[in-house]
Parts: C-alpha cells; structure tokens; sequence
C-alpha cells in the first residue's frame, strides 16, 4: 500500500498545483517570439512585422560533439546498475513479473530484442492562462537511438497558439538491467500556431544538445529525467523535466514537472501523462 499511498499524494500536488488560482496573463506566447527573432521587449509583448523571418535562412546544424565511448563491460548482480554486455529490452518494464527492463537472454531465447521505442503524450498547465499538451517517440538501440516530441501551447486570453519541438539522435553509453542512459543532439524547432488572420506567422530553427534517463528501481516504478540546451534562432533555449510513473501492464501513467526557458521566458508547471512501451 506504501506506493499506492504515494501516487495518490503525488496526483493530489499536481492537481493543486493546476487549480490554484492565478491571474492570467496575455502575450507570453508573443514574447516568446520576440526572444527567437531578437527584437525582444520586456514592457510590452506587441506584434512587431520587423521581426519575422524565414525559417530556412535560421537554420542551424546541430553541432552534437559529444562522442561518447562504448560502455565497458563489468561484471555484477543481475539487478544491480552496473554495466552489462549484450542485454536485450523485454516488451516493457517489469515484464512477467521480473524486476527489471532489459536482460541478458539464454542463446535459445528467441524473444530477446535488440530495439525498443516509447510512445506518449501528456498535458500541462503552465500558469497564468496558459497550457501546454505534447506528445512524443522515441526509438532505442543497442548504441544508437532517436527522440521527437512537439508540444502546443495555448493562451486563449491572447488567442494565440504556439508549437516547440525537439528532434535527436543519440548516443546510449550505458544500459543496464535497471537504467539506460542517453546523450545526443540535434534540432530545436519553432512553428507559429496563429491563424494566418491573427498575425504573422513566424517559424525558426536551431541547434539542441540533449542527455535523458530512465531508472527502474522496483516494481512498478519508473523514474525518468532529461535536461536539454541549445539555441533557437536569436535565443537561448533550455528545459529540465522530471517524472515519476507507475506501470500498469504496457502503459506507465506519471505525473512530473517541465520547465522550458526561452531566452528571458519560463514556460513551467506540473503534468501528468501517459506512455506505451513498445
């Protein structure tokens, strides 16, 4: 009951933490273009035509220069954290009771699997009038992997709507029975959610750097963090999340927190969601 007890606690803090009253406030979404296209002003978050751009003229090539060495091979108990060589990713975490999500197979063991990939998606309230609703894959290998996601932002105070996205490849320098380890780079991406009659629309592009982790401590526990940092355009971009998820068969149900920041704009506060492990 000690885990059942924690995951309503922790559903209750999200929930006050969305429902506590705040004032809203229109334009963060307008600020937040004015920080990409570098004609930012804190005292007003007016439209400015001067600051639209071309995408295509604002990419920018990831510079990922995080090489990162084979993982070492180390001996230790089956469960612990420590290097192992030639595991295989079960169909999800805890499978068929086990205490763990990737293994070591038997040679006549025909269900062991060289990939893996996760599905998701997840809402957010991020205060102020705004929300955000996101949804994501990613893709594991043996050395190598991929990540998406994209999420939309809403300010129905403002009527605008905005979309941030991530695209990586990854390197995994360490797999184990009870975590995975991931560190990679790749592209940030804005795309305007306007109405062509609201406004503008504005689109850029930029560099990302990225690392994630998922842990696997006891069953039915998942706990996954990830920090990013790179640039969009003009701007700055970083973001730290956090979560803590309980599995229920395939699905994995987690409540968390995401802070992104765009240049001098914090778009932050609690989520829930869910993901498939595939």
């Amino acid at each position: 009951m000690g885990w059942k007890t924690g995951l309503v606690g922790w559903t209750l803090l999200v929930a006050s933490l969305g429902l506590w009253p705040q004032r809203a406030q229109a334009g963060r979404l307008d600020s937040v273009r004015s920080e990409v296209s570098g004609s930012s002003d804190s005292s007003s978050s007016s439209s400015d035509s001067s600051s639209s751009y071309d995408s295509d003229s604002s990419s920018d090539d990831s510079d990922s220069s995080g090489s990162c060495c084979t993982s070492s091979s180390a001996g230790g108990s089956s469960d612990g954290f420590v290097t192992r060589p030639g595991l295989r990713y079960r169909h999800y975490p805890y499978e068929g009771g086990s205490t763990n999500y990737m293994f070591t197979p038997r040679p006549t063991d025909t269900r062991a699997r060289k990939r893996a990939a996760q599905v998701w998606g997840e809402g957010a309230w991020q205060g102020r009038g705004l929300w955000r609703s996101a949804g994501g894959l990613r893709i594991d290998g043996q050395f190598l992997g991929f990540d998406g996601d994209l999420s939309y932002y809403l300010e129905p105070a403002a009527n605008d709507a905005l979309y941030l996205g991530t695209a990586n490849l990854n390197l995994i320098p360490l797999r184990t029975n009870r975590g995975i380890l991931r560190l990679g780079g790749g592209l940030n991406t804005m795309i305007d959610g306007r109405v062509p009659a609201e406004g503008h629309r504005e689109y850029a592009l930029g560099w990302n750097v990225t690392s994630s982790l998922d842990l696997f401590p006891a069953w039915p526990v998942v706990i996954s963090a990830r920090g990013d940092v790179g640039r969009l355009y003009n701007a700055w971009m970083g973001r730290a999340r956090a979560s803590v998820g309980v599995m229920l068969w395939r699905m994995e149900i987690f409540g968390g927190y995401e802070h992104t920041q765009v240049g001098r704009v914090g778009l932050g506060g609690p989520m829930v969601g869910v993901r498939l492990w595939l």
